[in-house]
């Protein structure tokens, strides 16, 4: 059991230690971690599409009449081509639509504040509140997407950096049994 348990802690310090090194990046170089992890998306994709056609070039002609895999391996290769050219196009995009997402959310909690209120609900205030933050965090998200992509990605390599240092002390506490 102690083997194994050494054998684990091994294997997990070497996969910590790699996170760590993708944490510390995503701190320091947060635009060119999104690109890269965008641009791997477009391979995946473009690979992905590829299989698709082969498949439907390589089937019988039953296979073909009912098969959508040349429209499939058309759009999986023209949408991976699209990120591996121009990355920086999903995060805007992604960043916008969670802007847009908070203010419709923004919109129906501020409403539900004035319904609070309409049944006298002390909560009412602290709800409207809320939701007047919510909508101006909305709409600095819509006008500055990559600031916030860039915001998003540096806590995300923080919280990735700290979980990883908490795994590398519990391997080296497996270690020492």
């Amino acid at each position: 059991m102690k083997d194994l348990l050494k054998k684990f802690a091994k294997s997990s310090l070497v996969i910590s230690i790699v996170l760590i090194i993708l944490a510390l990046f995503l701190i320091f170089k947060p635009t060119e971690s999104l690109n890269f992890i965008v641009i791997l998306i477009g391979i995946v994709l473009s690979i992905l599409g590829i299989m698709h056609m082969i498949s439907y070039f390589s089937s019988s002609k039953e296979f073909k009449s009912l098969s959508f895999e040349l429209i499939e391996g058309i759009a999986y290769i023209c949408t991976g081509i699209l990120l591996i050219i121009n990355p920086n196009l999903i995060n805007e995009f992604l960043a916008t639509l969670v802007g847009a997402w908070m203010i419709i959310q923004s919109i129906i909690r501020f409403q539900f504040a004035f319904n609070l209120k309409a049944i006298d609900n002390k909560g009412w205030g602290i709800m409207l509140i809320l939701s007047i933050i919510t909508f101006i965090l909305g709409i600095v998200i819509i006008f500055n997407p990559f600031a916030t992509i860039i915001a998003v990605t540096t806590i995300c390599g923080i919280m990735l950096l700290i979980s990883e240092l908490i795994n590398i002390y519990e391997s080296i506490c497996l270690l020492r049994l």
